[in-house]
């Protein structure tokens, strides 16, 4: 018979090797279910997040919107300002079609948003691109007949239609100012996003670091983004709005020749057209679209991937 101490030993160290081995199953089924898991989550929230939000900014935004479009579409020279009653008449025009755009475009501009941040592998820059690619689809052609809509009181909704596909390239004429509306709308996306996460970060470091935001205070932060990014993009809103309106500025061009033409017609001041309405439009909807997203997240149950950094001890802490 074998030594007891020794039988003692080797029965010691099988339960050793079996529960390394248990361990070791459960972290292999943990990385083979939960990314998978978080992916699909993600996209839901964002995805009703998006559009809740969305729909919050424009019932209540829409006004600014349409103020400022008029600003940026009137002829240079033109001495339209907020004394003349014509421009605050029908704030709610191109409303409707606006929103059928907007309503799915942003739920699966954020819906892509979460999901490419869930991975971890991207920079906030690089998912808020990729999401604006993919809600360009359904807003860049509502957009542009809002933005038509809101300059003319005599389009609608069935007129734009009807002539965009009796044209010679439906297509072309819905998709109208495309290039301007990416190179507008992907910058700003990229630019507010990555703003709102580095405000959130810098939050997280200086305010009680290692708990999480409160909603109110998320809401907050995306309207200090939004101000950031509605000045900073402000011309290449001018640059859209002057290809869609071409026509009624009393100009004959498109995409970059727009902008050209309007500079040399009023200097280098037109690059701000609108820039007061636009910034506060976005800082409020900033408010707004972040209370709405966080909210529907809080919902839903769902709860961003935590945020690691090192604070000034070394120390890592949690947002």
């Amino acid at each position: 018979t074998k030594n007891p101490k020794i039988l003692r030993r080797m029965a010691t160290k099988e339960r050793s090797v079996a529960k390394a081995g248990a361990k070791a199953t459960v972290r292999s089924d943990r990385r083979s279910t939960k990314p998978k898991i978080a992916k699909q989550s993600a996209f839901k929230a964002g995805l009703l997040g998006g559009m809740s939000a969305g729909l919050t900014v424009n019932f209540c935004l829409f006004p600014l919107n349409t103020l400022k479009t008029r600003l940026q579409s009137r002829p240079v020279g033109a001495a339209m300002g907020f004394a003349d009653r014509s421009i605050l008449r029908g704030l709610y025009r191109g409303f409707l079609i606006d929103t059928v755009g907007t309503f799915p475009g942003t739920g699966l501009f954020m819906a892509t948003y979460e999901v490419l941040k869930a991975t971890g592998a991207l920079h906030p820059t690089l998912c808020a691109a990729g999401a604006s690619v993919a809600g360009s689809l359904f807003t860049a052609p509502c957009d542009a007949m809002k933005q038509r809509m809101q300059v003319d009181p005599r389009a609608s909704i069935r007129g734009e239609l009807s002539s965009a596909f009796k044209s010679s390239s439906p297509l072309r004429r819905l998709f109208v100012g495309y290039p301007q509306f990416l190179i507008r709308d992907l910058p700003f996306d990229a630019i507010q996003m990555t703003s709102f996460e580095a405000l959130k970060s810098w939050h997280s470091k200086t305010v009680e670091p290692g708990r999480p935001r409160t909603p109110a205070e998320l809401a907050w932060l995306g309207g200090a983004a939004g101000a950031i990014t509605g000045l900073l993009t402000t011309p290449l809103d001018v640059a859209r709005t002057a290809e869609v309106c071409a026509m009624r500025a009393g100009l004959k061009c498109t995409g970059v020749a727009c902008l050209r033409d309007l500079v040399r017609q009023g200097g280098a001041k037109v690059l701000l057209r609108g820039s007061l309405p636009r910034m506060v439009e976005i800082s409020l909807g900033g408010v707004l679209y972040f209370s709405a997203l966080e909210h529907t997240k809080r919902v839903l149950g769902y709860h961003d991937p935590p945020t690691y950094f090192s604070d000034d001890d070394g120390k890592v802490a949690v947002a």
